[in-house]
């Protein structure tokens, strides 16, 4: 095995073109890094809606919460199932909820709104969805027209301040507190009494979902007690089940990003190709040395495919960094972002600075197999000749 300070020494002769090919590596890697805290941001606030033992039921055939519709009738047939868990005070841990539109910022141009989320609950909800708590304010009182807002969407307009007036549809409500919800996607809607959401979208006998906390061990037989009911025509699934399904969005848009980085990546890997070719025609009376000193071409193969790698990996830190540098610099890292009617926050997860690293691993190893191929054929004869 040739020594690796043999590699870092040949580096350092080549430092130009070395650090030309380590800045485009630098420039993927860097990419992918942003992309990834971008994924994660997004699809960690959405999966964090998600609680165990929580499910959700929905009208069958139906994909999202708006869509679909539940009778008052079907409710309280599920609301009886004895597979639910129950308050210490008794009620059942079940909350119907209706979902219509939200623009958190009627007035603006276009541009500066955001079309949410406003759900209307019981005060039961806030025992479903366990990790609700109040920021400021208090929680909407039963048939009043009070709003309360999550944590990221006030944050985002001020005008959903607490103590603040909203026209929606016919009637003003007053904003009487904020909530957060574990950073998850529940900070970025609005929440009211639903006896008085269901007067206002004229939707009478009926809730659009029910969320549901059941006992432990108790989700086959809740599943199956709903499916072979003949009055319900209803599906359910768990909470993590349904949001992971609300993320394959997240994936399409990751994709995205990855066509972009691919493209980049394939000319990084031919920057890394021509490098180490370069390094191949310098270095032929080298490699006849090598040869000589008892090295065999498998020796040589790898010596400058790791060669290669070195110089990738190098690339891969500085990218690192530098994603690291536009996050903070940028204020990427603390600043609220949405995509669609999600408001999220950019984060770094050990996961983005391992995909950045396998990346550069990935373009150093591809771009200096062909070279290293080609130095590994070379003829101790021809290679003597150059000496």
């Amino acid at each position: 095995m040739i020594p690796i300070r043999y590699n870092l020494r040949s580096l350092m002769v080549r430092r130009v073109t070395a650090a030309m090919t380590a800045s485009v590596v630098a420039l993927v890697v860097m990419l992918l890094f942003i992309l990834s805290g971008f994924v994660a941001g997004l699809r960690a606030t959405v999966m964090q809606n998600a609680l165990p033992n929580n499910w959700i039921v929905l009208s069958r055939g139906t994909t999202d919460e708006g869509g679909s519709f539940i009778t008052h009738e079907q409710y309280e047939i599920i609301k009886s199932r004895p597979q639910i868990a129950t308050t210490a005070d008794g009620p059942a841990l079940i909350s119907p909820e209706m979902i219509t539109g939200f623009n958190a910022n009627p007035d603006a141009p276009p541009s500066q709104s955001l079309f949410t989320f406003l759900r209307g609950v019981y005060p039961v909800a806030y025992q479903v969805h366990r990790g609700m708590r109040l920021v400021s304010g208090r929680w909407p009182n039963g048939g009043a027209s009070e709003m309360v807002v999550g944590r990221k969407l006030a944050a985002r307009f001020p005008n959903l301040a607490v103590g603040s007036d909203f026209k929606f549809g016919p009637r003003t409500f007053k904003i009487v507190g904020v909530f957060s919800d574990q950073d998850s996607a529940h900070e970025s809607e609005v929440m009211t009494d639903l006896g008085i959401l269901s007067q206002d979208v004229h939707v009478a006998n009926g809730f659009n979902v029910l969320h549901v906390v059941l006992k432990p061990g108790t989700h086959d037989d809740f599943a199956r007690s709903l499916t072979t009911d003949s009055r319900l025509r209803v599906d359910t699934m768990s909470e993590q089940e349904f949001y992971a399904k609300q993320t394959a969005f997240v994936d399409q848009l990751r994709a995205l990003g990855l066509i972009v980085a691919l493209i980049l990546a394939i000319g990084s890997v031919f920057g890394a190709m021509n490098t180490m070719y370069s390094a191949v025609a310098r270095r032929t009376s080298e490699i006849g040395v090598l040869r000589v000193l008892g090295f065999s071409r498998s020796n040589v193969l790898v010596s400058f495919v790791i060669e290669s790698i070195i110089l990738a990996i190098a690339g891969g830190i500085l990218g690192e960094i530098l994603g690291v540098l536009v996050a903070y610099s940028t204020g990427l890292s603390s600043q609220l972002m949405n995509v669609g009617e999600f408001i999220f926050r950019f984060r770094l997860t050990v996961g983005a600075f391992v995909s950045g690293m396998v990346a550069a691993i990935l373009i150093g190893a591809l771009g200096g197999f062909m070279p290293a191929w080609r130095a590994s054929r070379i003829r101790l004869v021809e290679s003597l000749r150059s000496v």
